[in-house]
């Protein structure tokens, strides 16, 4: 892995609290993805939380505490208890007796397996997007790498998770298989709140290298050498988790 070559010593930037990450979640993703609700359905409600796990705004062992959750996301408990009745059955969170709802801890096991079944289901997705990703989702791609190359390069970690899970699944959507989609959305529901490891100042910005190379491949309509990039970032990130769990 490599960081970008702009990569320059800042100020160390503190990670932010639980409130904040959850703040966040709440509103950051449909400004950088475009395509999550922001009402207080059930569905809406789902789908924002989904979100948020995916791209590591909780932590793993963290409660998902019911009134915590009605104020940051705007709505009433029964939307909330539904989205997380519903997340616990999609193994996302467990209900925990005398803790309630949580992020899972993760195992050395489940991460590896986790690994290789992300490189073989999100690798084909990266292959066969190469065949049929537009140039329009090849500038949306740039777009977000430029602004992920800004935030590691001035070390600053607010929405950098956001912005990583957007520039994959622009890839995985451009595949054109909507059967897919759900099944990578359960594997990043798994993997999302470790990725919360990747946002330290030592490891952020860390495999873009990979990204740009995703990119250069897919842009030569190249899917065997874009799947590999994948296969490359999603592997070096599960090494960096591995070493960061608790023993």
């Amino acid at each position: 892995m490599t960081r970008s070559p702009s990569k320059k010593p800042k100020a160390k930037t503190a990670k932010p609290g639980p409130r904040s990450r959850a703040k966040a979640a709440a509103a950051t993703p449909m400004a950088v993805l475009g395509d999550v609700p922001h009402g207080s359905t059930h569905e809406d409600v789902y789908a924002r939380l989904k979100r948020a796990i995916m791209s590591g705004h909780y932590l793993p062992g963290e409660r998902l505490v019911v009134a915590k959750l009605e104020k940051v996301f705007g709505t009433s408990a029964m939307p909330i208890r539904e989205a997380l009745r519903r997340l616990v059955t999609e193994q996302a969170l467990v209900n925990t007796p005398n803790r309630g709802v949580e992020v899972p801890q993760m195992s050395a096991g489940r991460l590896m397996d986790l690994r290789r079944v992300r490189c073989e289901i999100e690798g084909k997705a990266t292959d066969w997007a190469a065949l049929t990703i537009s140039k329009a989702e090849l500038a949306q791609l740039k777009k977000i790498q430029a602004e992920l190359n800004r935030l590691a390069a001035a070390e600053q970690t607010e929405g950098y998770l956001d912005l990583n899970l957007a520039f994959h699944f622009t890839i995985y959507k451009a595949a054109r298989s909507p059967l897919l989609i759900p099944i990578i959305e359960s594997l990043w529901m798994q993997v999302g709140p470790c990725l919360n490891s990747m946002r330290g100042t030592a490891t952020l910005g860390l495999g873009m290298d990979h990204h740009e190379a995703m990119i250069a491949y897919l842009e030569k309509g190249d899917g065997a050498r874009a799947a590999d990039a994948l296969q490359k970032d999603i592997s070096e990130a599960a090494d960096i988790i591995l070493r960061l769990l608790p023993q």
